[in-house]
């Protein structure tokens, strides 16, 4: 497979991935926005573990990927839903809505680009 198509695939993947977590998100599972990150990175290792979203560890471990092979093919502008994750989960103020809401409205906006 080339470089060309693994990133066409593993950005399919994230999409994918995104869509179901933004869905169990807006649902009420919480994590993927890493509100409560600072107060579970307190906590010992094994609550870290049972705590931390296992959606946000994928997407962020697969964004990594798509990231490291952007950059090997020439991109030099990021992967767009990888980098609004990342700004929508280090941005954390008074006023930020909960991770559900978060979540309802990002699936609103990509309504309809999927």
């Amino acid at each position: 497979m080339t470089r060309q198509r693994q990133l066409k695939a593993l950005e399919e993947e994230y999409i994918e991935l995104l869509l179901d977590a933004l869905k169990r998100c807006a649902a009420g599972k919480s994590g993927l926005f890493g509100q409560n990150d600072a107060t579970i990175a307190t906590l010992n290792k094994h609550m870290q573990k049972r705590l931390t979203s296992s959606d946000a560890s994928e997407l962020l471990d697969l964004g990594d990927q798509i990231t490291m092979l952007r950059s090997r093919l020439g991109y030099s502008e990021p992967f767009a839903p990888h980098a609004r994750l990342m700004e929508v989960r280090s941005s954390h103020h008074a006023n930020t809505p909960g991770e559900p809401k978060l979540a309802q409205i990002w699936l609103k906006d990509m309504t309809g680009l999927c």
